[in-house]
């Protein structure tokens, strides 16, 4: 995983997985665009990063690169 100039394994024996706990994230728009059959892949992106991520860890990562072969990110 790789944000700004940092870059780390994530989720092998030695290294921890990038984990996204989710619960202080704001999920209303994305249940209501979902309800109402209008959440698109973009929705959705949108949305997840601004309303849940960023409340879940806050303001400030230069944008997220996963430069390998294969990644897996867990939401707890």
């Amino acid at each position: 995983m790789k944000t700004g100039d940092d870059e780390r394994t994530r989720g092998t024996v030695d290294a921890a997985p990038l984990r996204l706990d989710g619960s202080q994230g704001n999920w209303d728009e994305i249940e209501e665009l979902w309800l109402a059959g209008e959440l698109t892949d973009e929705e959705f992106e949108d949305h997840f990063i601004d309303d849940v991520i960023v409340e879940d860890i806050g303001e400030g990562t230069d944008g997220w690169e996963f430069p390998g072969d294969w990644y897996t990110v867990e939401l707890r």
